[in-house]
């Protein structure tokens, strides 16, 4: 039986290679995605390891939330306490906060939506955790001597991978965005992180102590205090006395701990990363088990006859199912293996394009770690085998005599089942969704209860696929109709899509995996463009709108510096964060309540915009049934400030537009005063709507932008309409990266249609032969296959899009707290089913080639 299954294998190695490229890409996928995310991840851990390189301890104060970044700054007096504890080696502050490079053209320098850093060069020379590098000085530059660490106000070190992308050496001067306007400071060398030479798309500017507390409006204060032990000291114990030693709120932390913290985000967000391209790669293996199921069944149904000869020379059922079951698992591990090296290659690949957008990795630094290895393997392996077993099984029933006569069952199995299980799918699905939807839209956090209705959209596409059986004879009959345009061939190519309805409905159900994908997400976009357009429209009466360039903040001046343009009449800069309210976390935003009801309608139910009292806040509606708040309700708000004592609040409004930013609902609106309490009084600004007079909205455009950009190039000044057009580019970027990557689930079920009409012009050889010895003309079979692999194609397109409609629908109506309008673009969905039916050309091109070049008489001769 060994020796038959090997040379079955080689006999059909081409009609399997198909097969086993589906399960290749979808095992590269895979492993490229773990050795992607995993290379980046432990580069930047890496980063922020380097960063505390040589620090035994790490002083600072506690957060208000766990793994709070925003915390109160410690006083130098701290410092003097630290380094007067006994087994202290030495103890310096370090202070980080926001500073952007200005390049030579005079625009912000872009990081892609990486942080841009300032800090202290705390330590003395290159005696800690940053290294200076040998790098020359440019001749006739602000630096007379060597490169070094900047020693004060006016100097700054920059990191070597900014000023490597953008052409900056020691002795020239840049222009850097701080709390205020852009500063001019002379670069007095390059640095790196211990060994890490590039910091991964991160810019970074270092300066003295002092300067950076001037800059970063912080004097005498810092935000942790570095620890080096002396040799020999404890670490563990060391923290203890220091802990012991100092007077008020301060944790201490071991400075491994303090990197983990620090680079906490990045690994949730690489986790997360992790989790979205496995999904993806788990649809293609999903798409790729349709290909194999198929393409086994329509192998097992052409070998009944050898199946039959080794039942009778004494073959029991058990050793077929295993003999079909071995030919699969050899797939897979083929497969699997080819798919493990390409996914690597997939990743160097994908390194090397970020490499080039200026996101440099280190060179010889891609993590393969065991468990890619391991779980890209199985996977493929386990989907092939999975895939194989029903028509193994169905190979062991065949009757020996049966086969030996090639006795092929004339009466096609009963689809009765197929319509009793599918009707139960969809039947339960319509209540999941119903309900999933109605508690989504009441829950606090959107993925709370989201899950009910992907339950409820898993059985709608399990009965769905289930059903195409039986519906896919007639859906083919109505969709084909127009090929009997085409004579003959056109006939033929319908006839022979509704001959086998299992073998159509399980080829298309590959297409209807990706395109319900499709549709729910092109749905889901056209929908949140809409009803972030209307939210724009609805919640802001503000004429001119100013942001800064990806998403940062901005500083307070530039709300100063715009008051006084002749054409503005009201001026409301708006900062954002979060709060703990009891168990939960929500956002609040502090503006001049004063302005708010001229640059924003938050559509107030109750109450009012109160200014006198400081106390007073706005709650969204939401928010209020959350917390049962009405008008004259106190509360209160713990926020990173105070982090041990919350904050009073008394709710003077009650307000139901709760995004009036297009794009950040937010539950409690704060006057200026109290938004300080809770966060410091050193806050940015996230956004400035500004009312103009009337007519003077242009004028009043140019003249800020001229006042602004001269000394904050960072800030964007955007009429209304820019500024929607610009949230509605951003859900298009995400719509493009989502929709190109569930292409790679379309791509494999291209291969099953290939696959499947390769392997159906096979089974049909006798009877091509037969049609072209009664005149058909070899153009006429290529138009024929095309027309079969056309429609194969329509149908999965067609119930895909179908299906994505109803997913798209019920995901939208979920989200209604965030997506408040459904948009079903129909255009769209039909250019999406006309691409489906040009995938089927395009996977007809070898089966029609092939078929068309039969030889006639060999043809008919075979059997």
């Amino acid at each position: 039986m060994w020796r038959a299954t090997l040379r079955g294998l080689l006999a059909r190695k081409v009609r399997l290679a198909l097969t086993a490229l589906a399960v290749l890409l979808g095992v590269a996928f895979i492993s490229g995605t773990y050795v992607l995310t995993d290379t980046l991840d432990q580069s930047f851990q890496g980063f922020f390891r380097q960063k505390v390189a040589g620090i035994d301890l790490v002083v600072q104060r506690p957060g208000a939330f766990e793994g709070d970044r925003d915390r109160n700054r410690v006083p130098n007096s701290a410092v003097t306490e630290v380094r007067q504890v006994v087994g202290v080696q030495s103890a310096y502050g370090f202070l980080q906060d926001y500073a952007q490079f200005v390049d030579q053209k005079g625009a912000s320098i872009q990081t892609g939506g990486a942080p841009t850093f300032g800090l202290t060069w705390s330590q003395k020379g290159n005696d800690g955790p940053l290294k200076i590098l040998p790098r020359s000085v440019r001749k006739g530059g602000c630096l007379v001597g060597s490169s070094r660490e900047p020693r004060r106000d006016g100097e700054v070190a920059m990191d070597v991978g900014t000023a490597t992308a953008y052409n900056f050496r020691p002795g020239d001067e840049v222009d850097i965005l701080l709390q205020g306007p852009k500063e001019s400071f002379c670069i007095t060398g390059l640095f790196s992180f211990g060994t890490a030479k590039d910091p991964l798309a991160v810019t970074f500017a270092a300066f003295d102590v002092a300067t950076a507390q001037r800059v970063f409006d912080s004097p005498g204060e810092v935000d942790q205090i570095f620890v080096v032990a002396d040799s020999g000291v404890n670490p563990v114990a060391l923290r203890t006395k220091i802990q012991n030693s100092l007077a008020g709120d301060y944790e201490v932390v071991l400075g491994e701990a303090f990197a983990a913290s620090q680079s906490a985000d990045v690994t949730s967000f690489f986790s997360l990363l992790t989790q979205l391209l496995l999904g993806f790669a788990a649809i293609g293996l999903f798409v790729g088990a349709f290909i194999i199921f198929n393409t086994f069944s329509i192998l097992v149904a052409q070998r009944t006859r050898e199946f039959g000869l080794l039942r009778a020379m004494g073959a029991r059922g058990r050793q077929v199912v295993v003999a079909v079951i071995a030919e699969a698992t050899l797939v897979g591990v083929i497969a699997s293996v080819a798919g493990l090296f390409a996914g690597i290659g997939l990743a160097a690949l994908l390194l090397g394009v970020l490499g080039s957008v200026g996101f440099e990795v280190p060179s010889g630094s891609l993590v393969i770690s065991q468990r890619t290895l391991v779980v890209a393997a199985a996977v493929g392996i386990l989907v092939t085998i999975a895939a194989s077993v029903a028509p193994a099984l169905r190979a062991a029933r065949i009757s020996p005599m049966a086969a030996i006569n090639d006795v092929r069952s004339s009466a096609e199995r009963s689809l009765h089942w197929r319509w009793v299980i599918g009707s139960i799918f969809i039947a339960a699905s319509v209540p999941i969704l119903i309900i999933g939807i109605e508690r989504s839209q009441n829950a606090l956090s959107i993925t709370d209860e989201i899950w009910i209705v992907a339950v409820g959209a898993l059985l709608l596409f399990f009965g769905a696929v289930t059903l195409l059986a039986a519906f896919a004879r007639p859906l083919v009959a109505v969709l084909g109709m127009p090929l009997r345009l085409f004579g003959v061939s056109g006939s033929l190519a319908r006839a022979n899509a509704m001959r086998n309805p299992r073998r159509t409905s399980a080829t298309a159900s590959a297409l209807v995996v990706g395109l319900a994908l499709v549709g729910l997400v092109t749905i889901f976009g056209a929908s949140a463009k809409v009803s972030v357009a209307d939210t724009i429209d609805r919640g802001i009466r503000a004429d001119l709108i100013l942001k800064a360039q990806q998403f940062a903040n901005f500083s307070p001046q530039v709300a100063d510096l715009v008051k006084g343009v002749p054409e503005v009449d009201a001026v409301a800069p708006f900062q954002f964060g979060n709060v703990r309210v009891d168990a939960n976390e929500e956002t609040v935003a502090g503006t001049a309540l004063s302005q708010l009801d001229r640059v924003a309608d938050l559509g107030l139910t109750a109450g009012v915009i109160s200014t006198d009292d400081p106390n007073g806040a706005l709650v969204s509606t939401a928010a209020a049934q959350r917390y049962r708040l009405k008008v004259g309700s106190s509360y209160y708000l713990l926020g990173p400030e105070t982090p041990t004592q919350a904050r009073p609040v008394v709710i003077t409004g009650i307000f139901s537009q709760d995004d009036f930013t297009g794009g950040l609902p937010v539950s409690f609106v704060v006057g200026e005063s109290k938004y300080a309490e809770l966060f410091g009084a050193k806050s940015q600004d996230s956004l400035i709507y500004l009312s103009t007079q009337s007519g003077k909205a242009d004028a009043a455009q140019r003249e800020v932008k001229k006042i602004v950009q001269a000394d904050f190039p960072n800030v964007s000044v955007l009429t209304r309409q820019e500024y929607k057009n610009d949230q509605e580019k951003a859900i298009d970027r995400f719509l493009t990266i989502t929709v190109a990557l569930l292409f790679l689930a379309e791509i494999i079920a291209v291969l099953g249609i290939i696959n499947t009409l390769a392997l159906s012009v096979y089974e049909r050889t006798r009877e091509i032969g037969l049609l072209r010895a009664v005149g058909t003309t070899r153009r006429q079979i290529r138009r024929m296959v095309r027309g079969e692999s056309v429609l194969v194609a329509l149908l999965g397109g067609v119930v895909g899009i179908t299906v994505g409609i109803i997913w798209g629908w019920a995901f939208t109506s979920a989200l209604k707290t965030r997506v408040n309008i459904i948009s079903i673009p129909i255009t769209q969905l039909l250019i999406f089913v006309a691409l489906s039916m040009v995938a089927g050309v395009i996977a007809a091109i070898a089966p029609a080639w092939r078929a068309g070049r039969l030889e006639l008489l060999e043809a008919i001769s075979t059997e």
